[in-house]
């Protein structure tokens, strides 16, 4: 995969396809490859450009010299979107749909349209409620840097797979994978205190300018589920569609409902009824 600088950091992506851009960000400990079956279904029309963020693949760990932000994320997003040259469509699941969001109010004018599937606004969350919500997502949180600062990270692994997909879920996952996901631990500790605490105030999605398409599925978890509501409150404008299954990880679950939302999201921006 080709690697490119973004600011004093190295960028992996992969780029396929041509015609208008869209740049696609993955949820946490994932990586690019998770939008494969969306890129081999739009790669006929437009230019896929699927980004590793911070301490995935060959993009740089964060060095953590002090917290990660949003914002250092939707740094890399940007240096991939200049790569178009013209405006793109961005694309993200969970974390990826946050830092979908920071790029957009970021980048403004070069956005066509923002496709977020359950973006992880915990702040946002935390600030506005529900309490219930939150307290069930920092206890997450809690537990799983308690397992990573032990080392443990085979039962860190097992629970933050098992609460996002489901009941022994980790334990199904054939063991070349389990160990290519316990090399992406490491990061997700810096993205819990990123979305708590490293993302804008809700009020400052208006920086957004392109449309946004909120995407959630019917069987997701409450965090998520209420900060596609308290968004959907907030922003009356933005577009909320469900897919009826598949829970939070949908997009690599469900591919088959949620590749059609987002592409159709997409082609509506473009001006085309896809194919």
């Amino acid at each position: 995969m080709p690697v490119i600088k973004a600011g004093a950091f190295d960028l992996e992506f992969a780029d396929a396809g041509a015609g208008p851009a869209v740049v696609l960000v993955h949820s946490s400990a994932s990586g690019h490859r998770q939008w494969r079956r969306l890129v081999e279904n739009l790669q006929g029309r437009y230019r896929l450009i699927a980004v590793n963020l911070f301490g995935y693949g060959k993009t740089s760990s964060w060095p953590g010299a002090r917290p990660l932000t949003a914002a250092d994320q939707a740094e890399l997003v940007a240096a991939a979107a200049a790569l178009a040259g013209e405006p793109v469509a961005l694309v993200g699941h969970s974390l990826g749909g946050l830092v979908a969001l920071e790029a957009a109010a970021r980048l403004a004018g070069r956005v066509r349209v923002v496709v977020a599937f359950e973006p992880i606004l915990f702040g946002d969350l935390k600030v506005h409620g529900p309490a219930r919500a939150y307290d069930e997502i920092a206890g997450l949180a809690s537990r799983y840097h308690e397992l990573a600062r032990s080392g443990d990270w085979n039962a860190a692994g097992e629970w933050f797979v098992d609460y996002w997909t489901g009941p022994d879920a980790w334990a199904a996952i054939p063991d070349e994978r389990k160990q290519n996901m316990l090399a992406m631990l490491p990061a997700v500790m810096h993205e819990w205190d990123m979305a708590t605490s490293g993302t804008r105030p809700i009020e400052g999605w208006r920086a957004i300018t392109a449309p946004v398409h909120l995407i959630h599925a019917a069987d997701t978890r409450t965090p998520t589920r209420e900060i596609v509501k308290l968004l959907a409150k907030h922003y009356p404008d933005w577009h909320v569609h469900e897919v009826p299954s598949g829970g939070h990880m949908a997009p690599v679950a469900r591919p088959d409902l949620v590749n059609p939302v987002i592409a159709a999201a997409i082609d509506g921006a473009n001006g085309t009824g896809g194919e």
